[in-house]
């Protein structure tokens, strides 16, 4: 017998980390942290932007939160843009959000205002209906890279998102000159 080696057999973490037969004599694969399943942020991170979201529409008055969602866009956008080289349109539509808000915020709202911002709101949808339209070609080019979770929680974000924006510029559509939703 070889000096310093045991004749037990190994215990699973240690056939894993040697990559040997365990005790059952099954094959096992060398163990290490890069083998292990990584969460994408992402996943976790659209849900729960979407929920926030979401939220703030069914209990804040029109007008009090689309610049805080459409920052946080925004901010994600710049961020896909600048991480990953690829320009994300939502760069370009959360901004128009913002700048339409934050016009409202120092003027009030007007009928030019709220045209402005029913504009971006549409914009905004129109961006993630995008994705819904091309979704059969994005797939193929994503699925490289992203896990299917990954893309179905894409995909339904997308969609979501694409009624919430759609949702939001009708809500400032019947807002009246007091700034509040007008109930019919």
């Amino acid at each position: 017998q070889d000096q310093g080696k045991s004749s037990a057999p190994l215990s699973s973490l240690e056939a894993r980390h040697k990559g040997e037969k365990g005790k059952r004599g099954e094959s096992t694969e060398i163990f290490c942290a890069s083998n292990m399943a990584t969460i994408d942020s992402g996943i976790i991170l659209m849900p729960l932007y979407a929920l926030a979201s979401w939220t703030a529409m069914l209990k804040l008055q029109p007008g009090s939160y689309e610049i805080y969602v459409a920052a946080i866009g925004w901010a994600w956008a710049l961020l896909n843009t600048v991480l990953k080289g690829n320009f994300d349109l939502g760069v370009v539509t959360f901004a128009f959000v913002i700048a339409a808000y934050g016009i409202e915020r120092r003027a009030g709202l007007t009928g030019g205002i709220k045209v402005f911002e029913c504009i971006a709101s549409v914009a905004v949808a129109n961006n993630f209906a995008l994705v819904i339209f091309l979704w059969k070609d994005l797939k193929v080019q994503l699925s490289s890279s992203k896990s299917p979770a990954w893309l179905n929680v894409f995909l339904v974000y997308c969609i979501t998102f694409a009624v919430y924006w759609a949702l939001v510029a009708a809500r400032t559509y019947k807002r009246g000159e007091s700034g509040y939703a007008v109930i019919y």
